[in-house]
């Protein structure tokens, strides 16, 4: 291809002083030139295109299980204890082999703020206490694979379980465990009406079926902080 080049460079000098034009083989290998170098130029084009799509999906995913692992953190977080009022609890329990399938239910409180109308710099915090359960739901087209569930109910009662609306925070999710802390100790169940206790953090510990091939685990610890004597 060098010595192709080359010789159209001297037919193009030689057409400057006043020689002859390009003969059809020169104009064929021209074009033979020309037609590589543009499929080498939509080659790397698209290759970089590619790169990026499967870059943005990979993003894309993370910010999805970030925003949902948050969700999950802040509802356990401010779990709302009260030892007084019957009506709070705290449930959690796993599978004793894999896959655990977590489950967990609470009381817990969603803060808001509102500015108040005196002053438009001043907030008025108001709570919003409610029930709050997260599970796996299997996905029925694709075998081994859960749907993340989050299910939200504006009352609370011990025996309202399968009361409330359901959301799906994540798919693709192949476990979820759950784990309990009391006193440096660990467990994988937790029943508050039956002991009388409630757990000091909660270890979750969620798989997620990666984009290309294999599994990713991602392990965070919540503080429970809402307890009321």
């Amino acid at each position: 291809m060098k010595r192709a080049i080359n010789m159209i460079a001297r037919r193009i000098a030689r057409i400057r002083i006043g020689d002859d034009g390009f003969t059809l083989i020169e104009l064929v290998v021209a074009a033979a030139i020309s037609s590589v170098i543009l499929l080498m130029v939509y080659s790397a084009h698209t290759a970089i295109m590619n790169t990026i799509r499967d870059l943005t999906k990979v993003a894309g995913r993370y910010e999805e299980v970030n925003l949902a692992l948050g969700r999950v953190d802040g509802d356990i977080s401010c779990a709302y204890i009260n030892r007084s009022h019957k009506k709070t609890y705290f449930f959690g329990g796993n599978n004793r082999s894999a896959p655990h399938e977590g489950k967990i239910r609470f009381v817990t409180v969603n803060r808001r703020a509102f500015p108040m109308l005196s002053s438009p710099v001043r907030e008025h915090h108001c709570g919003d206490v409610h029930e709050v359960s997260y599970y796996l739901k299997p996905d029925r087209s694709s075998p081994d694979l859960f749907f993340l569930v989050r299910r939200e109910s504006i009352s609370y009662d011990d025996e309202a379980e399968n009361e409330g609306a359901e959301s799906v925070l994540l798919r693709n999710v192949t476990d979820l465990k759950f784990e309990f802390m009391l006193k440096n100790s660990w467990t994988d169940s937790w029943d508050s009406k039956r002991d009388s206790k409630y757990p000091e953090m909660v270890k979750t510990s969620i798989k997620l079926k990666k984009v290309n091939a294999g599994d990713e685990e991602f392990v965070f610890t919540s503080l429970v902080s809402m307890e009321k004597p």
